[in-house]
């Protein structure tokens, strides 16, 4: 048994496995750019519905034109366990050879490209966990005035004031009067916390593990017909974003340690020549 393992383990890190699973990459996306063509809107559900719910119904209905998505997800998955299987047997070799290391920080500096493999496959496992599990409620929309809560949670949202620039000026006459900028003031109550957060443009907040962006607003015209102050919201519950968060501070610090030994050596290098 134990046999077995160790083959399964040695085929699962080759080098062998690295170049076919990254040439069927190429030509699977490549595939996919050639079928995605006319049929984006096929994909644009996968962020709201996830992924389980996306392959019961559009992945399924169109499998002629989602094929290669699959095989995408299978490449991925096979890519993510040959890299951890590598980087793994990179990192026991170093340790079983530490003493061949005469200072502690050339040691540990040598671990910088595993960090930064390491912290890749935790950002796929991070997409990944967005896709199951995530929730987006893509239109939640909220009246000035109004109190409304998000389902499945105890937080009740309530829109106090919406402050809307519009544009005044003599270069774009077209835009006289037109809505530019927005930002709302929102009050989020949860059980005995009540906190008010500022929304707008491309300026989303965090809250009670949800993320809550602007889609829509109103008014958005400064003359016309007078309508009620609202705005419409996506709020998302992503547990994967704390994956691909702690992964993208992985890489950076794995980086940061591969371009310090690298300055490093080249300083020493600069000596020896001097």
């Amino acid at each position: 048994m134990k046999d077995i393992v160790k083959k399964i383990w040695k085929v699962l890190g080759s080098v062998r496995l690295t170049t076919v699973v990254l040439l069927l990459l190429v030509v699977d996306l490549a595939g996919g750019y050639l079928g995605l063509k006319g049929h984006e809107n096929l994909f644009k559900p996968l962020n709201d519905l996830g992924l389980i719910e996306w392959i019961k119904t559009y992945g399924i209905t169109y499998a002629g034109h989602t094929v290669w998505f699959f095989g995408l997800l299978i490449l991925l998955f096979l890519l993510a366990v040959n890299t951890f299987v590598c980087t793994t047997n990179r990192v026991f070799t170093l340790a079983k050879f530490r003493s061949r290391f005469t200072g502690r920080l050339r040691f540990i500096l040598k671990f910088s490209p595993h960090i930064m493999h390491y912290a890749l496959i935790v950002i796929l496992i991070g997409y990944l966990v967005s896709y199951l599990y995530a929730r987006t409620y893509p239109d939640m929309i909220i009246v000035q005035g109004q109190s409304v809560r998000i389902p499945h949670s105890e937080i009740q949202v309530q829109l106090g004031s919406l402050d809307v620039q519009y544009y005044q000026g003599s270069r774009l006459k077209f835009l006289n009067n037109r809505a530019i900028n927005v930002q709302a003031a929102l009050r989020l109550t949860a059980g005995q916390k009540e906190v008010w957060k500022a929304i707008g443009i491309n300026a989303p907040f965090r809250f009670k593990g949800l993320s809550f962006h602007l889609k829509d607003f109103a008014p958005q015209y400064k003359t016309g017909m007078k309508r009620r102050p609202y705005i419409n919201l996506i709020i998302k519950d992503d547990p994967g974003m704390m994956f691909c968060f702690t992964g993208t501070v992985l890489f950076i610090v794995g980086l940061c340690m591969y371009l310090y030994q690298w300055f490093l050596l080249q300083a020493k290098e600069g000596k020896r020549r001097v």
